[in-house]
């Protein structure tokens, strides 16, 4: 007769068992007590209770069916094979705990007809879990990605996974022919193992069966307490950042300018002045790599990879983690010991500043980090607390300050790009607001630069053929503050958000039109902080509209090929990938090709995060290396839906003597209205 697991040593056996779980438990406890102090001691507020229904979407969308795994469908298998079986085999380590704890009793809930549905179950997970893990072993060691490096954390926690499949099937075959009349005939794969061991001596099953119990409730017990000190500390941490992840990836924190000011904090100088959910994105950090193999800075051979400056922050955030804990909550005598800084130290200034915040990291991120919000606060102190910051940003920030653009012209010339159009363009201040639908937020750019002149004019075209009544500010008009806002520096850019927001409702503006994608997410997603409520459209989304309304008709176009540059801004800030094809599909003649990065995966073109206005030192120019990608598409042209964008890409075909010419969505719509007299695509650039 088999014996039960812990009466192999009788009464003591279950007490070891109890002993050893006890301690385990305890040491666990004690560890994930230290790891939420070490999360939630210091940084601000960050309350993430708001949308519950979306949040639990994201754990479910992104966590479950792990959507986002199966980008890399070789990777996502075997992930959802060792998900599932750590989900499903959840039930078999309690019936096993609880055995051990009280030989021969079994789970209460347990009915008989859900046990024998389980145990088929089971048995199948047992096996495709040791299949993922045979699946993720072959990845990280003879199907080798260049995101991966070497891993001993990785390897030794598959091992554990293979070591609890593996004692599982051992234990059940060594059972079923110790005692045939317990086999149940809904576990075929034990059936299997048991054929294999028939013959055996009782002594050597009855061996087999005890050392196999033990190790896969040891090792069970190893495991959980090993995660929080290794990069796997994620199987924990997953559900709960994906829970708590960054809604609105376009929006960053805003803090109170005055008690900073009070307290002389500005942004982020010592790791444990981040909150607890940038903490939390460190625990959660898996190192897959994901992150670095799209990041545009890394392509390009720049210092920044967003896989190790998380890593960078997580050692940062190790280091004298005990003492840090003991000084915050006052069991320790409230100093901490002299260590290595954060920036500078851990961080290089150089990987600060590289940043283009496009996000592409983020999304390729499995378990929803975020960086961009990192990054930035590091630069807000900087900005702010050191004055120290690349020197080409002072000209932007004067230009900001005094005339309310980057370019630092005259702020009395921005409405003069309407000079050309065939119909005057009136200003808030000029017209009948009640009689307003839309304001067009013209942009610095669509206001100074010549082709972002060209585009602001096109916009205006297309709502004077579709009867859209609409203003522009004109002068009462300034930055956005975007570039600002990126590059650190946050008072100047509530500075002007507040200027901004007030003469907004003081018109009592309710909806906006703009082309920026960065001033579109601006506006949508972080005036709201300054009492900004508007509703506001890209101008490609109001341009779909009006064509599939019928409001605007399109007929003269070239047939001509061509690509779109999805903006990094209007697209993973904000999601809009469809309008701006709509409108370019709806323009009859063009053949409308994707690019191989497209969408979601577009990449950068080096402008965002205050790199339009920063020089690239550093590897290679990442507007050349977008354009490149551009060039080998081999269409007549590419379509942008940005100003940056449009600047950066023309410059690249400049540099590299390109053919591809850059022409705006909206520019090109506008040339096919009817009877247009204005330039044909191809023409040549104003």
């Amino acid at each position: 007769m088999i014996p039960t697991q812990t009466s192999y040593f009788g009464v003591p056996g279950t007490l070891l068992f109890a002993l050893l779980l006890s301690a385990a438990i305890a040491f666990f406890t004690y560890t994930i007590s230290r790891r939420w102090q070490l999360m939630t001691q210091g940084g601000g507020p960050d309350p993430r209770w708001d949308r519950i229904p979306e949040r639990i979407w994201s754990a479910v969308e992104l966590g479950i069916l792990q959507r986002r795994m199966f980008r890399d469908l070789y990777a996502g298998i075997y992930h959802m094979l060792i998900f599932s079986g750590f989900v499903i085999l959840g039930v078999r380590t309690a019936s096993l705990v609880f055995e051990g704890l009280f030989p021969g009793a079994a789970l209460p809930f347990l009915s008989s007809g859900f046990w024998e549905a389980y145990l088929l179950v089971k048995d199948v997970v047992l096996v495709s879990t040791l299949v993922g893990v045979v699946l993720a072993l072959g990845r990280r060691h003879l199907f080798k990605k260049l995101r991966l490096d070497p891993s001993f954390d990785a390897d030794f926690i598959l091992l554990l996974i293979g070591v609890l499949m593996v004692t599982d099937l051992l234990a059940g075959g060594a059972r079923d022919n110790l005692a045939p009349q317990l086999a149940s005939g809904w576990e075929p794969v034990t059936a299997a193992v048991a054929r294999l061991l028939h013959g055996t001596r009782a002594l050597s099953l009855t061996t087999l069966y005890f050392a196999s119990w033990w190790i896969h409730l040891v090792t069970i017990l190893a495991f959980g307490n090993y995660l929080p000190f290794a990069k796997h500390f994620h199987i924990i941490t997953a559900m709960p950042n994906l829970f708590f992840r960054n809604l609105v990836p376009g929006k960053l924190s805003t803090f109170d300018i005055e008690k900073a000011a009070e307290s002389e904090k500005f942004g982020v100088a010592e790791v444990e002045e981040f909150t607890w959910k940038q903490k939390l994105d460190m625990f959660t950090c898996t190192e897959c790599g994901r992150c670095r193999e799209v990041c545009p800075t890394h392509l390009t051979g720049k210092t920044l990879t967003p896989k190790g400056f998380m890593s960078d922050l997580r050692s940062a955030l190790y280091a004298g983690a005990d003492a840090t804990i003991d000084a915050q909550t006052g069991r320790g005598n409230g100093t901490v010991a002299e260590r290595l800084p954060l920036i500078g130290g851990w961080i290089d200034e150089e990987t600060i500043w590289a940043c283009t915040t496009c996000r592409y990291c983020e999304n390729a991120c499995p378990v929803g980090i975020s960086f961009v919000d990192k990054i930035v606060d590091l630069r807000r102190h900087l900005v702010l607390a050191k004055s120290e910051f690349p020197r080409e940003a002072q000209t932007s920030f004067n230009g900001m300050e005094r005339q309310g653009n980057p370019w630092n012209l005259p702020s009395a010339d921005r409405g003069a790009w309407t000079s050309e159009l065939p119909f005057p363009v009136l200003t808030m201040a000029e017209a009948n607001t009640a009689d307003v639908e839309v304001l067009f937020w013209v942009g610095c750019a669509g206001s100074y630069e010549e082709k972002g002149k060209r585009v602001s004019r096109s916009l205006a075209q297309l709502l004077q053929q579709a009867g859209i009544r609409f203003a522009i500010l004109g002068r009462e008009e300034t930055c956005n503050g975007d570039p600002a806002r990126r590059l650190g520096n946050e008072y100047l850019f509530q500075t002007l958000a507040q200027q901004n927001v007030e003469t907004l409702n003081r018109y009592g503006v309710k909806k906006v039109v703009t082309n920026c994608p960065h001033c579109f997410n601006t506006l949508r997603n972080e005036y709201g902080d300054f009492g900004g409520d508007y509703q506001v459209l890209h101008g490609t989304e109001l341009v779909a509209e009006l064509i599939a309304e019928g409001r605007i008709r399109l007929e003269h176009s070239e047939p001509k090929s061509i690509t779109f540059h999805d903006p990094c801004y209007l697209g993973r800030h904000n999601e809009v990938y469809d309008a701006p094809r709509d409108v370019l599909r709806a323009i009859p003649g063009l053949e409308v090709r994707e690019l191989p990065r497209s969408r979601e995966n577009g990449l950068c073109c080096g402008a965002g995060g205050g790199r339009m206005w920063l020089d690239e030192k550093v590897g290679a120019r990442i507007n050349q290396t977008r354009f490149a990608e551009i060039e080998e598409a081999g269409a007549d042209a590419v379509a942008v839906a940005c100003p940056f964008c449009m600047v950066m890409l023309g410059n690249a075909r400049t540099e590299m003597n390109g053919k591809t010419e850059a022409f705006d969505v909206l520019e090109l719509a506008a040339q096919a209205l009817p009877a247009h007299p204005g330039q044909r695509m191809s023409g040549p650039a104003a």
